[in-house]
C-alpha cells in the first residue's frame, strides 16, 4: 500500500487557523483508501500505516469511461512525462463523486482539442492513462519549474516582456479554438527553457459556458466572473504582469 496524497487540514478557531488533522490518501492496486489522523507529519517523515484507521473509498463511479473519442497515452510512458491524476483529498468533504468525474472528463475533452491544434505556449498532451476502461489520469510532456518558482527562487535574470508575450500568444491560441482557460496564474505557467507554457485545463470552458466547479484560483481571478469570456484570461494575464513588475522592483 502506497501513500498517494497527504495534507494538513486546518480549522478556524478564535479568528486563527489551527491544525485540525492530517488526511491521507492511499492506494493498493486499483483500490483507494483514506485515513484521518490527529498526528501532524513533518514533510520528510514516513507515515506509519499501522497507526492509521484505513477506510476504503468506493471509487467505482468516480472515473469517467474511456471511449474512442480519446487517445491513450503511449505505453510504456516516456520518462519525460507528467501524469495528472485528480486529487481525492476532498473525499468526505463532499460526497459527490460526479464533480471529480466531470472535472477529469472536461479536461480530457479540452486536451483532445489541444492535441489536434498544438502550440508552443500550450502544454503538449500525450493522452489518457487508462485502467479497466476508465480514465484514471492525463499524461503531458514534463516541463521545468512554474513561473512563480522561476522568478522568485531562480537567481538568473528573466525577460518579463518575453514571458508575457508567450503567455498572451498561448491565450490567443486557446481563444481561437473557442476555449477560455479561466485559471491563468503563475503556478499554471511552466517554463520550457525561456518559453512560458500554459498548463492545467480543469477550469477550461468553451466560450460563453457558465464557469464550472473549479472556476479559477482565489486572488488571480475576478469573483464577479460567471461565464467563460476572453476577459477572464486577460484579467489573469494582467495580474501576472503586476506580479512580474513587483518582482522586478524587489
Amino acid at each position: 500500500m502506497e501513500v498517494c496524497e497527504q495534507a494538513d487540514m486546518f480549522a478556524e478557531e478564535h479568528e486563527d487557523l489551527v491544525f485540525s488533522h492530517t488526511k491521507i490518501i492511499l492506494r493498493e492496486g486499483n483500490q483507494y483508501y483514506y485515513a484521518i489522523t490527529s498526528r501532524q507529519y513533518p514533510a520528510t517523515s514516513k507515515v506509519d500505516l499501522g497507526e492509521l484507521d484505513i477506510v476504503p473509498i468506493p471509487t467505482s463511479q468516480m472515473w469517467p469511461s474511456f471511449s474512442a473519442q480519446f487517445g491513450r497515452a503511449p505505453e510504456p510512458l516516456p520518462q519525460d512525462c507528467f501524469v495528472k491524476r485528480p486529487s481525492l483529498l476532498n473525499y468526505r468533504d463532499t460526497e459527490d463523486f460526479n464533480h471529480l468525474r466531470s472535472l477529469l472528463l472536461n479536461e480530457a475533452e479540452v486536451c483532445e482539442i489541444l492535441r489536434a491544434s498544438p502550440h508552443p505556449n500550450i502544454a503538449q498532451y500525450l493522452g489518457c492513462i487508462v485502467e479497466d476502461d476508465k480514465i484514471m489520469g492525463l499524461c503531458f510532456v514534463k516541463y521545468g519549474m512554474n513561473l512563480s518558482e522561476r522568478v522568485t527562487k531562480d537567481s538568473r535574470p528573466f525577460d518579463a516582456d518575453l514571458i508575457l508575450q508567450g503567455i498572451q500568444e498561448g491565450i490567443r491560441h486557446l481563444h481561437s479554438l473557442g476555449l477560455i482557460h479561466c485559471d491563468i496564474n503563475p503556478t499554471n505557467i511552466v517554463m520550457d527553457g525561456d518559453t512560458p507554457v500554459i498548463v492545467d485545463f480543469d477550469s477550461c470552458r468553451r466560450e460563453g459556458e457558465k464557469l464550472g466547479i473549479k472556476g479559477g484560483t482565489w486572488g488571480w481571478t475576478n469573483e464577479d466572473f460567471e461565464f467563460a469570456r476572453p476577459e477572464n484570461d486577460e484579467y489573469g494575464l494582467s495580474k501576472i504582469r503586476d506580479f512580474l513588475l513587483q518582482v522586478h522592483k524587489m
